[in-house]
């Protein structure tokens, strides 16, 4: 063992346990040979490697990552309501409220950062070739905006206090989302009946909600390519599935008037039901499959004691074919009825992604690592309109975003069985 080839530095990204890949370098001690360090070998299940330098390895990494939130900006509510019967107005369709915005999709703030974990799992060949299986998912990232009845013009309610509600331009829709019958008075204080109609004319509340989610999958071989002392390069080989998940929703309660139960002379109650309240979904789904090829080059920085540290590069490119599934539809709060349309596209979309890492290597068998990668995606699609108005043929505009980037840190350990 103790002029053995060993070299785990790179062994939770790229799940990799180095090792000559021919007689003729065996021949030598390597500067990566760090199994003669002073430290004693790990407890089992770490342990040491196997006599002939085969042997299956996994590990284990914390993952903290920025992905672009994908979103147009697309104005969802501004503050009034159509006065659909003209009751108030004496004109039927006329719009009373200042019109002022008071929901945009572009209200979600600023873009955060998605923890996660990525896990590998392999085999090394006596002869240096290895394969491995690598999972890397990042948790839902969310974001959320809304919108209530009162807006920053305190001062002006309105004479029919139509700044205090919502209106969003739905049309199309069904019966079953009408709302409210009683929603609103006159001058005098009495109610009106039937005055507007739909959930999102003269709504209380808006709140629009974004989610990402990102998973991706490498089926990977590495293979030597040119060793030195202290330095080694790689060949790497496989397929690869990424997925990016995305949804957009939009959730509308409007309050009625409570006039029964109500004694003579009190004003009426504002109340909510489930029938009164409507979401809109609007859900994006990319997966993307294909083949990757790539190098990788690793040096030896320190070798002593304390145990070694290298460092090492990746970067491989992959032409994926994208299948994009498009999913939109409006549900009542009760879920007592909805309405939902789909689409289904491909696309091409290349992708290269590249990656630095840090290794320690205390002992033999146990690897540390830190590092950085970029995951880049080339030709996808991004909600640039989100909201499809008409509820009878909902058509939300979809766009192709020429860069998508998926970056961040890592923090690992890994072992040899």
């Amino acid at each position: 063992m103790r002029n053995r080839w060993i070299m785990t530095g790179l062994l939770v990204a790229t799940g990799l346990l180095t090792g000559p890949a021919a007689d003729s370098a065996r021949a030598q001690p390597s500067a990566w040979d760090v199994s003669g360090n002073e430290e004693h070998p790990v407890w089992a299940p770490i342990g040491t490697y196997q006599h002939d330098g085969s042997g299956w390895y996994t590990g284990v990494e914390f993952v903290l990552m920025n992905q672009p939130r994908a979103i147009g900006h697309q104005r969802v509510a501004v503050r009034g309501f159509v006065d659909t019967a003209g009751f108030l107005s004496g004109t039927p369709g006329t719009f009373l409220g200042s019109g002022v915005e008071a929901l945009n999709t572009n209200q979600f703030g600023r873009t955060g950062w998605s923890p996660g974990q990525r896990l590998t799992f392999g085999y090394r060949m006596e002869n240096g070739w290895s394969f491995s299986a690598s999972w890397l998912h990042l948790y839902d990232t969310k974001y959320s905006g809304g919108a209530g009845q009162q807006g920053p013009d305190f001062n002006n309610p309105g004479f029919n206090l139509e700044n205090t509600v919502l209106f969003a331009p739905v049309f199309n829709f069904a019966p079953e989302f009408v709302g409210p019958v009683a929603r609103n008075t006159n001058s005098i204080g009495e109610i009106v009946f039937g005055d507007l109609l739909g959930i999102w004319n003269g709504a209380h509340d808006m709140t629009i909600l974004f989610t990402q989610r990102f998973d991706n999958w490498d089926f990977t071989g590495r293979f030597p390519v040119y060793e030195t002392e202290n330095s080694r390069s790689y060949a790497m080989a496989g397929g690869r599935f990424s997925w990016f998940w995305e949804r957009f929703q939009w959730r509308t309660v409007a309050l009625g008037l409570q006039v029964e139960g109500i004694d003579e002379g009190d004003p009426p109650i504002m109340t909510s039901q489930p029938d009164w309240a409507a979401r809109y979904m609007n859900t994006l789904s990319q997966r993307m499959y294909g083949p990757f090829i790539g190098s990788g080059h690793e040096v030896m920085l320190y070798s002593g004691h304390g145990g070694a540290v290298g460092f090492g590069v990746e970067c491989t490119g992959a032409i994926l074919v994208n299948i994009i599934k498009e999913r939109a539809k409006y549900i009542r709060e009760d879920e007592a009825t909805q309405a939902k349309r789909s689409w289904t596209e491909n696309k091409i979309t290349p992708n290269v992604n590249i990656e630095f890492n840090l290794t320690w290597q205390p002992v033999e068998g146990l690897t540390f690592k830190a590092g950085w990668s970029a995951l880049n995606y080339f030709n996808t699609l991004y909600m640039e309109s989100p909201i499809g108005f008409n509820y009878g043929a909902m058509d939300p505009a979809y766009e192709k975003r020429f860069w998508r980037c998926v970056h961040g840190c890592n923090f690992g350990v890994g072992y040899v069985w």
